[in-house]
């Protein structure tokens, strides 16, 4: 199990536009494609969103973004994409991988 952590620093008056094109278009083409989302989640002063996705493994993380690439729904992104103003400032990721299944452990 690999886990890549997407960080975007954004103004905070582009988060409503930003989960809408989110929603619209990478949350879809991401699923579809096979990568699940963990959560997703914004700072109190509404500047960084953190996204979680969870794949098999980095080649299965590859595999997924070769096949979003090629997707109409991601052209149909890009273009919209140029149509709005810059939807954040900056973005970095970074893959994690398990130290173990916690999956259901509670305290």
């Amino acid at each position: 199990m690999v886990f890549r952590i997407r960080t975007y620093h954004i103004k905070p008056t582009k988060l409503k536009e930003f989960n809408d094109f989110f929603h619209e278009y990478l949350l879809p083409n991401q699923i579809r494609f096979g990568a699940a989302l963990i959560g997703r989640w914004v700072n109190k002063e509404k500047s960084t969103i953190i996204a979680i996705w969870r794949y098999e493994s980095i080649s299965h993380y590859h595999q997924i973004e070769e096949q979003i690439k090629s997707s109409k729904l991601h052209t149909q992104a890009q273009n919209r994409k140029k149509e709005l103003d810059p939807l954040y400032i900056s973005t970095t990721q970074e893959f994690w991988n398990a130290t173990g299944d916690y999956e259901g452990v509670r305290a």
